[in-house]
């Protein structure tokens, strides 16, 4: 398949095109909607085999009370999931919107077909085994782009993983169904699986999208296509991008430079290095270019790079929910000194400043009893005080410094000590947990009323520490890396610079 890569300087070069422009065929039939919001999918290679893509896919789909219809196709079972199923798309009564197909390669071709004689509007096709492992493969896709442009049907993939909308409980998806969370963030990506264990791992700090499309090989849409229509959804508020490829450049930063204009896009891109692109090439048959997108190009229209993949929804989350950083200049508050040592380090050497606070300031914290030995010059270091124990005085401090003028955002470290969760802690112990959520609840609270950014730093997951555990549960966005805290508050910084 060919494409369009960025050379390390951003100019666009030009290594081929997709068929339906070597056609002439630029107006695209685009009917995007029907992916998240069918009234009725069929599934052809539906079944109950475990561990099977067809049994992946129709239990996404059942695992939430979709209100359209749902067809499985399975010549070899009368039933499926106890839905009756049917030996041929075309045998089904009434109007079929979407079609996921997900059997062997060899049967694609003959079920994109019939989904076009059944005027299905769009075919997700879950098969792998085209453009990403040989050219044969790319020639196998071009037919299937034909076929569907024959029909004035719209193609997903081949090899994808699935969508979903969980807004409108729809789940055609090999995704982790227990852990997911709706949220105003969509997601575009031209790897799938690999996402879903983002989302895993996110559902548990209360973070997750509401909307996601993976593209894979993009042998008709493509994600600047999705980009495009999640820029125009209103509900949608913000959009990650998972990238292998620019199949179309040129159009790629059009679309973003408009979309950009109105809410954040955050982008991982993959296949930077020689081994990178390669593995891209085996994974999506992506053209990738080597450093193929020169982040000074994404800067200058506004995309919020994310340095790693893990980082997509932490800024996703920051840029759409945290207030503005209009400034480099970043407060600390620590339960333990090496802390503030670590993020000082981290934080500066992303361009942001640690500033020493004003003698003013320092006498009014001094005031609120921190004793001698705990740092108030910036990062402060509660340390062994004790003052831990005390959340209103915690907050007190955090509402001095905050409300100080001399910081553009906050960081409070070291909080949430482990505790078992479920099970009730000794009256000490209790006491010890409540006033750590407390506190952090409090400096949440602080972010609201004074318009600063607030994160909340903690060693602890949500199922370590009962603290984490029920502020998480209250909304709280919580950070295990220092390194993630610096990368959020320089994102933000840099965000709101161009904003």
């Amino acid at each position: 398949m060919g494409c369009t890569s960025f050379d390390r300087g951003g100019a666009l070069l030009r290594r081929g095109a997709r068929a339906q422009e070597e056609n002439g065929l630029q107006e695209k039939r685009k009917d995007l909607d029907v992916f998240l919001n069918p009234r009725s999918v069929a599934i052809i290679g539906a079944t109950e085999r475990p561990g099977s893509w067809g049994s992946f896919i129709m239990e996404g789909i059942l695992s939430r009370p979709f209100r359209g219809k749902i067809y499985p196709v399975n010549r070899r079972a009368e039933k499926v999931y106890g839905i009756p199923s049917y030996g041929d798309v075309r045998e089904i009564p009434g109007r079929v919107d979407l079609v996921v197909v997900v059997t062997p390669e060899q049967s694609v071709k003959d079920a994109v077909r019939a989904s076009g004689e059944k005027r299905a509007r769009g075919v997700v096709i879950i098969t792998a085994g085209f453009g990403e492992v040989s050219s044969s493969g790319s020639e196998k896709q071009d037919e299937l782009s034909e076929i569907a442009r024959s029909f004035n049907m719209n193609i997903l993939g081949p090899n994808v993983s699935g969508v979903f909308n969980l807004e409108a409980d729809f789940n055609p998806s090999g995704s982790p169904v227990n852990h997911l969370i709706s949220t105003p963030l969509a997601a575009v990506c031209q790897g799938g699986y690999a996402f879903y264990d983002l989302l895993a791992s996110g559902f548990y700090r209360g973070m997750g999208v509401g909307k996601f499309i993976h593209t894979g090989n993009e042998c008709d849409l493509t994600a600047n296509d999705f980009l495009e229509y999640f820029g125009e959804q209103p509900d949608v508020k913000g959009i990650l991008m998972y990238m292998e490829t620019f199949r179309n450049g040129s159009n790629f930063l059009e679309i973003a430079r408009k979309v950009a204009k109105d809410k954040p896009i955050v982008l991982y891109k993959g296949g930077k290095t020689n081994n990178s692109a390669r593995a891209a090439s085996s994974h999506t048959g992506a053209l990738s270019g080597i450093r193929g997108v020169h982040e000074g190009v994404l800067k200058q229209i506004g995309i919020v790079n994310a340095p790693t993949m893990e980082l997509l929804l932490p800024l996703g989350h920051a840029v759409v929910e945290r207030p503005p950083m209009k400034g480099r200049r970043v407060a600390i508050v620590t339960m333990g000194g090496s802390w503030g040592v670590a993020l000082s380090d981290s934080l500066e050497a992303l361009g942001l400043i640690v500033p020493e606070f004003g003698t003013g300031l320092q006498k009014r914290l001094r005031g609120l009893g921190m004793p001698a030995r705990a740092s108030t010059k910036n990062p402060i270091d509660i340390g062994a005080s004790g003052l831990f124990w005390d959340a209103d005085r915690m907050v007190e401090i955090g509402r001095e410094v905050i409300f100080s003028g001399e910081a553009d955002g906050l960081i409070l470290h070291g909080v949430g000590r482990p505790g078992r969760i479920g099970q009730s802690p000794p009256p000490e112990r209790e006491s010890f947990l409540d006033a750590q959520k407390q506190t952090i609840l409090g400096f949440a609270a602080l972010e609201e009323a004074a318009k600063i950014p607030v994160l909340i730093g903690t060693r602890y997951s949500p199922w370590q520490s009962q603290a984490i555990h029920e502020v998480t549960g209250q909304g709280v966005r919580t950070y295990t890396r220092v390194e993630e805290i610096a990368q959020v508050l320089s994102s933000l910084y840099r965000y709101w610079q161009r904003h």
